[in-house]
């Protein structure tokens, strides 16, 4: 058994953690099945890591992300070695890591309810206006979560010209757009790079304005 080439301590707690999902996942067998084969699998990983996991522990960048980042981080370093993973595997997991750290950075996500209570409407008019496009929505579950930079908490609103500069952005890629609203630019702000999300904060009409150009020019960037 896997557990018995762990210390004691953490065989307890991995076989608690484990017996904890089981319940939680027992009306829903394939969930508890893909579960007690993901987990095996993951461990296995780990426990044939067993010397770069030591430098890994070491690591006081890493120590300090939060759980999700950490799992990433340390199956990104179980594929370097894997013979059979491959580099588009590598790339997809290593994109996914840098924009859930990218959105952390910005105040993480919403739920359509969250959204609703915020702007004081019900979360099938938030999923409304995210399918007509003047919401952010990325894919996750049913329906999808809501970067929290796009709004404004102290007003209970929407940043303004948020919509209007999603509408310029041509790209079905929800990342894409992220990344353009979270990416440092040295146009927007000579001194410290604003992002244009920062700079659409402003209201300043010739800062959003040359947002606006730069939504433009992402478009046609992204469409080559």
């Amino acid at each position: 058994m896997l557990t018995d080439r762990l210390p004691r301590d953490a065989a307890t707690r991995l076989t608690h953690c484990v017996h904890e999902a089981q319940a939680r996942l027992g009306s829903q067998p394939e969930a508890s099945a893909l579960f007690a084969r993901a987990t095996t699998a993951f461990m296995r990983e780990l426990l044939g890591m067993s010397e770069s996991l030591g430098a890994a522990g070491r690591d006081l960048d890493l120590l300090a992300q939060d759980d999700q980042t950490l799992l990433a981080e340390l199956m990104m370093r179980a594929l370097r070695t894997d013979p059979l993973a491959s580099k588009e595997t590598r790339l997809r997991l290593r994109g996914q890591l840098a924009l859930h750290k990218l959105l952390e950075r910005a105040g993480g996500v919403y739920t359509a309810a969250e959204v609703a209570a915020l702007l004081g409407i019900t979360p099938d008019a938030v999923r409304k206006r995210a399918a007509r496009g003047k919401l952010l929505v990325l894919p996750q579950g049913e329906h999808g979560v809501y970067p929290a930079f796009q709004f404004d908490t102290e007003a209970n609103r929407i940043v303004t010209g948020l919509d209007a500069v999603l509408a310029l952005l041509d790209t079905d890629s929800a990342p894409a757009k992220v990344r353009f609203f979270l990416t440092p630019d040295r146009d927007l702000d000579a001194q410290t790079g604003a992002t244009p999300i920062a700079a659409l904060r402003t209201g300043d009409a010739a800062v959003c304005a040359l947002v606006a150009r730069k939504a433009r020019q992402f478009g046609i960037q992204v469409a080559r």
